[in-house]
């Protein structure tokens, strides 16, 4: 125990932050695997990123992470109505960009920043979650939303707890 700080020196982050990031995912994709749904998906990098290497910062808290990507989702959705992209082709399967995804894109970004705001529930990651929906990675469906929401869930709570227990190790309130 460090006498200056009444500490315990902790595992260093350049340790912690990988590893524990690292077996987040890892879970997370376990889980997928085990009930044949696609739970893990790019934008939940980031948010195990934030959990693990800044887990003090407001963006890395429980209602951050899910209501940033619901938002983000329901963002992404709701622009992809506006400009009639429901029946344009994803993206990321064909690689062809197209004029109403790319306007949904946009509209959806700025809805997410803005619901971010108003609720003070600012989550960068939950960017990359409405570009999925208004580039075609998650189609504008219930399955989709239960999908999506079950791996925000997921990496909420093993992210949680993480984040607790890199807290409680650094001493941060």
């Amino acid at each position: 125990m460090s006498q200056a700080t009444g500490r315990q020196p902790g595992i260093p982050q350049a340790l912690w932050a990988p590893l524990s990031a690292g077996a987040l995912i890892l879970v997370i994709g376990l889980f997928g695997l085990a009930a044949h749904q696609p739970l893990l998906f790019p934008s939940l990098g980031p948010t195990a990123f934030l959990q693990t290497e800044t887990p003090d910062q407001p963006s890395a808290r429980p209602y951050h992470v899910v209501v940033g990507h619901l938002v983000g989702l329901l963002a992404g959705f709701f622009a992809v109505w506006v400009f009639g992209a429901t029946g344009a082709p994803s993206v990321l399967a064909t690689h062809d960009l197209t004029a109403p995804r790319v306007w949904a894109s946009v509209l959806a970004v700025a809805l997410t920043l803005l619901g971010g705001l108003v609720l003070h529930a600012s989550h960068p990651p939950a960017a990359a979650t409405t570009l999925l929906a208004s580039l075609g990675g998650f189609p504008p469906t219930v399955r989709s939303t239960v999908t999506v929401m079950g791996g925000v869930l997921l990496v909420t709570l093993l992210g949680e707890v993480l984040r607790r227990l890199r807290l409680r190790q650094t001493g941060v309130p």
